[in-house]
């Protein structure tokens, strides 16, 4: 497949990108590409032009500042997955960069473009050929829904991995645009529409990742000797974890992906693959708030973890397949922290 034709810009600051993306008619970002450029091969997504980021000083690095942990949004997901300070501090994440597509994609893509990739759906992600055999569904331009069978409305799913660690981590975006920077809850970057799936202006360029401290991991990693608390079970250290499901191992986006994070009595649950956004599984937390971590528990609690996800047919895979990978790898993840 060819790319149909479009401007490019290559920007040598964050400043000179927001400009061109604020001045240039149709223009959007790009970094890695692994998501736009196979879109526009498929003509799903066909920009008038492209900026490039890739250049970008701004966008580089991992640093801490005031109490948190900075990643720059062009870092790519080869060097987070190996970067030693996150892997010891925040496992959830690094382990979720390590299981995004193939090492190619690891390498091409950045942890922005990971988390700023669009939903996906068997009847939008397809060749203009394939989809010329039906009327187009409302994502690419019809009237409705192939999914759901309904007009005015888009349930292609979200499947990024790293979003679903960054949740449980409790991190933050920071995003710089013309009117300047702002830095807001992750969970606000996402709409739950799955037309639209970014709060995102179109001249708004995600700078950094930012975790707050107080979510790394005090020592426990999930390849760490199991730690117990006094009741005989449960790890007071805490951790992060993150596990995926996939059709293909190799290469494929999630089926469901899922990350727990622990501090305490406190349970942090996500997932991702099974809603129009990346989302914290509210019934779970609230069923293991102030609770020991330990077999017992999570066997007693797992039930509850497709509960609060509007879970449809966008891939080959049944909604209720789904629904029980949910509970299996919450329980897995959440297993892994004992």
């Amino acid at each position: 497949m060819r790319l149909p034709r479009f401007e490019y810009y290559q920007p040598g600051s964050l400043a000179e990108a927001v400009t061109m993306l604020s001045e240039v008619p149709g223009a959007r970002p790009v970094a890695g590409g692994t998501d736009l450029l196979v879109n526009m091969k498929h003509r799903v997504e066909q920009p008038a032009a492209l900026v490039s980021l890739s250049r970008v000083p701004e966008l580089a690095g991992v640093r801490s500042e005031d109490g948190a942990t900075v990643i720059g949004g062009s870092v790519t997901l080869t060097k987070v997955q190996h970067d030693e300070g996150l892997r010891a501090r925040f496992p959830a994440l690094t382990q979720a960069a390590s299981v995004v597509g193939s090492y190619r994609h690891q390498t091409m893509g950045t942890l922005a473009g990971n988390l700023l990739q669009n939903t996906r759906c068997r009847f939008f992600n397809q060749s203009v050929e394939w989809r010329s055999v039906r009327a187009l569904c409302y994502k690419a331009g019809g009237d409705y829904c192939h999914v759901m069978k309904k007009e005015g409305v888009c349930f292609c799913t979200y499947h990024g991995d790293t979003a679903a660690a960054l949740l449980v981590l409790d991190a933050e975006v920071r995003v710089e645009g013309p009117d300047g920077v702002r830095q807001f809850p992750l969970a606000q970057l996402y709409s739950g529409e799955g037309k639209v799936p970014l709060t995102l202006g179109a001249a708004e360029v995600m700078s950094a990742v930012v975790i707050p401290n107080a979510s790394a991991t005090n020592g426990a990693a999930t390849d760490a000797a199991p730690a117990t608390d006094a009741a005989g079970g449960g790890s007071p250290a805490g951790g992060s974890a993150y596990l995926k499901h996939a059709l293909r191992g190799a290469i494929d986006f999630p089926i469901v992906g899922a990350a727990v994070w622990r501090n305490g009595d406190a349970t942090r649950v996500a997932f991702t693959g099974v809603d129009r956004m990346p989302m914290r599984a509210a019934a779970l937390e609230e069923a293991l708030a102030g609770r020991a971590l330990t077999p017992a528990v999570i066997e007693e609690v797992a039930s509850l973890a497709p509960k609060g996800a509007t879970i449809t047919r966008t891939t080959v895979q049944s909604g209720s397949f789904k629904r029980e990978l949910m509970s299996a790898l919450f329980t897995r993840a959440a297993g892994s922290l004992l």
